[in-house]
């Protein structure tokens, strides 16, 4: 049992670092030659934990070598576009100014349920209301939805609105962090007076945010978490 449980927490170390390696995008945005690399890592990953006579190398040789396939061929495919085209399936327009692409739908096989549903899901029930509906590379709809359909911006309406910037934590849990400390040049003395001059401790702040303007938003634990 004990041998089993390190050949497990070794072959999940390895798939982190492969993962990491390979990059962040979620499972809903991988694209096809990404999807079969995690599914035959999966698939490899599982055999020495499964079958304790095949050696643990027997599966992290295959790891690394898909990984390695798959950090050179992503690298290629970034910067070279004619190969992109050949490993991934072009953006199909489905829907051209409120007129569908019937041809495009055949070719992706998606169906008018399956279209009319991601309308929906965005709040349009009429397709004369979409200028566009792309089917994207890693199978999402993207609309856009005619003029008419899209609300008014701050600068069509003629106002002026200042923008607050990203927000970044720089507490989370009672835990300082120091990444977004220096990425928004703030010391760990000038942070801790923040919530001081609020008759805060550090131990009693769940979530602390700050913008570059230096506002700062505080969430206090509850007391039955303190």
């Amino acid at each position: 049992m004990t041998i089993l449980l390190i050949r497990t927490v070794l072959i999940y170390l390895i798939l982190m670092i492969a993962m990491r390696m390979m990059g962040k995008r979620q499972i809903g945005e991988l694209e096809i030659s990404d999807l079969i690399t995690t599914l035959l890592i999966s698939e490899i990953a599982s055999l020495p934990i499964t079958d304790g006579d095949i050696p643990i190398s027997h599966a992290i040789v295959p790891i690394i070598a898909l990984m390695t396939f798959e950090v050179v061929t992503s690298t290629l495919v970034a910067n070279f576009p004619k190969i992109k085209t050949l490993v991934t399936a072009r953006p199909a327009t489905l829907i051209n100014n409120g007129h569908l692409c019937q041809k495009e739908m055949k070719k992706a096989r998606i169906s008018a349920d399956e279209l009319i549903s991601e309308l929906r899901q965005k709040e349009i029930t009429d397709l004369s209301d979409v200028r566009y509906a792309i089917l994207e590379q890693n199978g999402k709809i993207s609309v856009l939805p005619r003029a008419k359909r899209k609300p008014p911006t701050a600068e069509q309406m003629k106002l002026s609105v200042e923008d607050e910037g990203l927000y970044y934590i720089m507490v989370d849990k009672g835990c300082i962090n120091r990444h977004n400390l220096n990425l928004l040049g703030v010391s760990e003395e000038e942070l801790k007076k923040r919530f001081i001059s609020k008759k805060l401790s550090l131990r009693q702040i769940y979530l602390m945010m700050m913008n570059e303007k230096g506002d700062v938003k505080i969430i206090r634990k509850d007391k039955a978490s303190t």
